[in-house]
């Protein structure tokens, strides 16, 4: 009996701080659901470009080691650009950002830092995203 007690008390305390967490949220349902669809395409589309890049470039440094090519330069990211999306995501609620690649590009593009900035927080409905 005591057992079964801890057992339902336990499930009460998860399903209350679930409830909790995502009703304090920032995020909307919606928009959370549009966000778990973005990151599972975010994830599909790397792993298969991931997978390209890797097979060109694997090709390009095997034909040249066997003389079959001249060398030729293929872009690869730095290991800096690595890092930014490989960091810890923080949701802004004044920058929308879905990843770090996102945020990345989108930073990227106007030439600035990805570094974090004031307001940044660690939603726990957002733990699917890192």
């Amino acid at each position: 009996v005591i057992g079964w007690i801890l057992i339902a008390s336990v499930f009460t305390l998860v399903l209350i701080t679930t409830c909790i967490s995502h009703c304090r949220s920032p995020i909307s349902i919606l928009q959370l659901a549009f966000w778990k669809i973005y990151t599972e395409q975010e994830q599909r589309l790397f792993e298969a470009k991931a997978k390209e890049h890797a097979a060109q470039l694997a090709e390009k440094n095997i034909n040249y080691f066997f003389g079959c090519a001249e060398w030729e330069s293929l872009s690869t990211p730095s290991p800096k650009a690595w890092h930014n999306i490989s960091s810890l995501f923080a949701f802004n609620p004044e920058e929308h950002y879905y990843s770090m690649i996102h945020k990345y590009a989108s930073y990227k593009a106007k030439n600035g830092s990805i570094q974090s900035t004031e307001g940044d927080t660690f939603p726990v409905c957002l733990t699917f995203v890192d």
